[in-house]
């Protein structure tokens, strides 16, 4: 079966002009002119991967795979590593795939060699509770097995708690370098490499963002998604209890943010003499995979074939990688490493001049004073610089940057897209709430009271949703506050009956709502995606 569904992914479409994948048949007696073109071509394919790209040799323009002989394809990596030297790039060979008895297809990825730069994936992971979410983690950033007791996790805690109960309540952060030649940076020492150490060595970071997966905690939980802007979600699924209510919940976040996700069934070491158990839990994986609202394709990764198909397909939130592992004898988890080496960066820079940074955390340091992190989404920001925090009390305050730390790197500058902590001059930390902005002085303050949005509505239970009673939580990047409902316009019946002006939403109803804070103005946008709670009840939309 897998096969036939590999099959249907890796047909070659004609190579973009954007993107960071490049298309080459052969490159045989090539001129030092041509070796200057080629390094052009390769420094613009790596810039639109963040610093890597990856090449397909033995395929034409077109997609058409034809292959190039022994002879031919040494030619061609010399010619590729002619250019990658004029870049500073290294090049590592991913994968071989027989075409005929006398001509191979190659991929290869080329990775850019600078020590002062680093390509910077944002990876969730979250599921239910006891599924292994913090051992996972554990076992890929320290190289370590768990000895089946819980020992690995300890290391991945933030509070004392957390250690006593064994489980998440807060969102913790983890990093994973890979070197130029796709080595573990974090393996390399005897002890425990701290962040700056994994940083300077590192070409391509993995920055982890640990979620909770109690009921509990779903607000939390809510806000790590609504707030990193990141690049890939890991649902762990435990082998031994499989699909559970937070599991769920999980994925349909996911899918409605416009995540993509992999889910990771860990325990597998649990029933190895209990096949009916994981025929069981793969079977619910791939029917709630394959559900409405969902409707992608589960792939199960086993070989190296279907780890590159995978990263290379994973964005286009049409398939959905499944890996078995276990953190106990450490089975399958080599097959994430890998996965995570190749996994292509999602190109979401904003090139906007403006700076705009959500505040998802704040806290005080001795000797330093209020410090926030949180991601900056647009601009760039520098030791020095006058920015704008707010809105408290229907206005903004000026205050001025101190100290940036970037992995817990102190640096002078930083760029758009990363997840960042300010020391901030002139304010208390009591008067900075999550969900605040530092905005450009020239940038608008908004005050939004009151706002239009397109919603559909995903579940609904008893709650009536009607105008003037429903008074939902909004969530919307790391901001959060209750609202009321004013008013339903431009409803659309899910069930096409007869009463379709009644105004009041059911579930699969869509409309375009008015909604008025209860509290005090926020930072909103058009085009922000909301995500409204209430209950069992869930309604996302965008800002109009």
């Amino acid at each position: 079966m897998f096969k036939v569904l590999y099959s249907l992914i890796i047909k070659m479409q004609p190579e973009k002009e954007d993107g960071n994948i490049e298309y080459k048949l052969k490159l045989v007696n090539v001129t030092q002119t041509r070796i200057e073109e080629l390094a052009t071509q390769m420094r613009y394919r790596c810039e639109e991967g963040g610093s890597e790209c990856i090449y397909n040799i033995g395929v034409e323009d077109d997609g058409t795979q034809t292959g190039l002989s022994k002879y031919e394809f040494e030619k061609t990596f010399e010619a590729l590593n002619g250019a990658a030297d004029k870049n500073n790039y290294v090049i590592q060979i991913l994968s071989k795939t027989k075409i005929n008895n006398e001509k191979d297809m190659y991929e290869v990825l080329i990775r850019e060699n600078n020590q002062n730069k680093y390509t910077d994936i944002k990876i969730l992971v979250a599921g239910s509770v006891d599924s292994g979410k913090s051992t996972i983690l554990s076992v890929l950033t320290q190289g370590k097995n768990d000895n089946g007791r819980g020992s690995a996790r300890l290391s991945v805690f933030n509070f004392s708690h957390e250690v006593k109960s064994g489980r998440t309540s807060s969102i913790a952060q983890h990093i994973l370098g890979y070197d130029i030649n796709g080595n573990i940076v974090n393996y390399k020492s005897v002890g425990k490499l701290s962040w700056p150490d994994i940083v300077k060595q590192s070409s391509k970071i993995i920055s982890f963002f640990d979620l909770a997966g109690h009921e509990k905690y779903l607000k939390t939980t809510i806000l790590g998604l609504t707030s990193t802007s990141a690049d890939l979600c890991f649902i762990i699924v435990g082998a031994n209890r499989g699909i559970l209510k937070m599991t769920k919940e999980h994925i349909f976040l996911c899918t409605t943010l416009g995540t993509p996700f992999v889910i990771i069934v860990t325990k597998i070491d649990m029933v190895k003499d209990k096949e009916n158990v994981l025929k069981n839990t793969t079977e619910s994986i791939n029917k709630l995979v394959k559900c409405p609202g969902v409707r992608r394709i589960p792939v199960k990764v086993d070989t190296e074939e279907d780890i590159i198909t995978c990263a290379k397909n994973v964005h286009s939130e049409s398939i959905v990688p499944i890996f078995h592992i276990s953190n106990v004898t450490g089975e399958g988890v080599d097959n994430i490493r890998r996965f995570l080496n190749i996994l292509p960066y999602k190109n979401t820079k904003n090139k906007e001049d403006k700076v705009e940074f959500i505040i998802d955390t704040t806290f005080s340091v001795p000797g330093v004073g209020t410090v926030v992190g949180g991601q900056l989404n647009t601009g760039n920001v520098k030791m020095g610089d006058t920015l704008y925090i707010g809105p408290n009390n229907g206005k903004y305050v000026s205050v001025i940057i101190k100290g940036i730390h970037c992995k817990r790197v102190p640096v002078q500058k930083v760029e758009s897209g990363c997840y960042v902590c300010f020391a901030l001059r002139k304010i208390e930390r009591n008067s900075i709430r999550k969900g605040n902005v530092l905005i450009s002085q020239n940038s608008d303050k908004i005050l939004c009271k009151k706002f239009n949005a397109n919603v559909v509505v995903w579940r609904a239970h008893s709650t009536t949703i009607r105008e003037g009673k429903y008074e939902p939580v909004v969530h919307a990047h790391a901001m959060k506050q209750s609202a009321r409902l004013v008013s339903v316009k431009n409803k659309w019946n899910a069930r096409n009956t007869v009463n379709n002006d009644d105004n009041i939403l059911r579930a699969g109803d869509r409309a375009t709502i008015t909604m008025t804070f209860c509290s005090q103005p926020e930072y909103l946008k058009s085009g922000m995606k909301i995500l409204l709670c209430e209950g069992r009840t869930k309604i996302s939309g965008v800002i109009i």
